[in-house]
């Protein structure tokens, strides 16, 4: 007879599981846990996307300044030197005075200039292409802020489910507690004979159950803190994080105009340019003047006889008309127009589409709002159903089961209100990226 009790305290011993503190992520690092600010910072200041949109943007001013730089005088210093096999000459018979033989040139031509170039007229092309590659920059900077907006409603959403895997896997450690708790209350009482060996058992399979679902919630939680780390720059680490989960993140709810967003205005900007470019394109249709003024030194053979070195000056003013291209600037004025149209209907697209999505974000906030309360509605109700029934359970009018089941039930509870504060808040990151923040 009393083979099985030894037994059954031996397995008691073997399965009980150690105890533990509260699971805590692994440390980061540096040493620390996170906060949400400091994940944002991190994450704008390494994030690979963040860094080439600001290499576009840089690209794009300085295609800018080069297209104003075209509108510009240029100088430039030239040379060259000639070498002629043959000059002309010319001979003279005097009769009884003799002969003579004049030679113009001496074989050599040199010249050495510095001059300066000014286009005078274009018919408009360079200074619409100037404008038009200040609206790429501009486009290029709204891009590069539309992409710091992704960054932080990822690092956003990325921190608070990290946050809310913590949260949930607290509430599973915490149902392992309360059953390591009753399971020694049990074992007390099958000491002393008022609980069967089955009532043992059966808290040690729910104890079981229980550390499976906080090995889960472990495992769901480290995931998180990797998928986080990738944002950071840290793809190999779990990172921890501190904060409040039930904490708004919507201190300020103004929005603005959905026009105003960085990724409409990045459209905006580029439908402009497209519209500059056109232009540019049909200024082509107008003739060209520019002028060119160049002091020289060298023997340029003004003096045939001596071609001695010398100074002097040249002014020259071109006119260039093309008047017959085939229809090739035509064609290209045609597809900036057309680009100019598809950015446009883009643009509009976008702006409807980022709308709704505003739209969206708020309700999905406000149904995350009611589930959190209805949640913590729930975890009040039942802990007072489990003092109830652990009440009656120690006048024996609850049987185990009963205690057991409304343990689980609160357990189910807290990690269901953990998931709900951890999606109002991912809601609010979504609503703030919608609004521009």
């Amino acid at each position: 007879m009393m083979r099985f009790p030894l037994l059954l305290a031996a397995l008691l011993l073997a399965l009980t599981p150690a105890a533990r503190a509260d699971d805590p992520a692994p440390p980061t690092a540096d040493g620390g846990s996170l906060t949400l600010a400091r994940c944002v910072a991190l994450a704008l200041e390494r994030a690979p996307s963040l860094l080439a949109s600001g290499e576009a943007e840089r690209v794009a001013e300085a295609a800018a300044d080069e297209a104003r730089a075209h509108r510009l005088p240029t100088v430039n210093l030239g040379g060259n030197y000639t070498y002629i096999t043959d000059v002309m000459e010319q001979h003279i018979d005097l009769g009884p005075l003799g002969s003579n033989t004049l030679r113009f040139g001496d074989h050599h031509q040199a010249d050495v200039n510095l001059g300066l170039s000014v286009p005078l007229y274009t018919g408009g092309e360079l200074r619409l292409a100037a404008d038009a590659a200040a609206a790429g920059a501009a486009a290029a900077g709204q891009r590069r802020e539309a992409a710091a907006l992704d960054i932080r409603r990822d690092a956003r959403q990325a921190y608070f489910a990290v946050l809310g895997g913590q949260a949930q896997l607290d509430a599973a450690s915490l149902a392992v507690h309360r059953l390591e708790r009753r399971l020694g209350a049990v074992r007390d009482a099958v000491h002393v004979g008022t609980a069967s060996a089955e009532d043992s058992l059966r808290v040690l399979t729910r104890l079981q159950e229980a550390e499976t679902r906080r090995l889960q919630a472990q495992a769901e939680r480290d995931a998180a803190g990797i998928a986080l780390g990738r944002l950071l720059g840290r793809p190999t680490e779990i990172v921890n994080v501190s904060g409040a989960l039930d904490q708004s993140l919507l201190a300020d709810s103004s929005a603005a105009a959905v026009d105003s967003l960085p990724a409409l205005q990045a459209l905006a900007r580029e439908t402009e340019r497209q519209e500059l470019l056109a232009k540019a394109a049909r200024a082509r249709f107008l003739p060209r003047v520019s002028g060119d003024l160049r002091g020289h030194y060298g023997r340029p053979g003004i003096d045939p006889l001596a071609n001695d070195w010398m100074s002097y000056g040249t002014a020259s003013l071109a006119l260039n008309w093309t008047l017959w291209d085939g229809g090739a600037r035509a064609l290209q004025a045609q597809r900036a127009e057309a680009g100019a149209r598809q950015l446009d209907y883009q643009r509009r697209d976008a702006t409807e589409g980022l709308a709704a999505l505003r739209a969206t974000a708020r309700s999905a906030l406000r149904s995350a709002v009611k589930a959190v309360e209805t949640a913590q509605q729930r975890v009040g109700l039942q802990r007072q159903l489990v003092d109830m029934v652990t009440g009656r359970r120690g006048h024996a009018q609850a049987t185990e089961n009963e205690v057991l089941d409304a343990a689980d039930d609160l357990s189910e509870a807290e990690i269901a209100l953990a998931l709900a504060r951890t999606r109002a808040r991912q809601s609010e990151a979504t609503l703030l990226w919608t609004l521009g923040r």
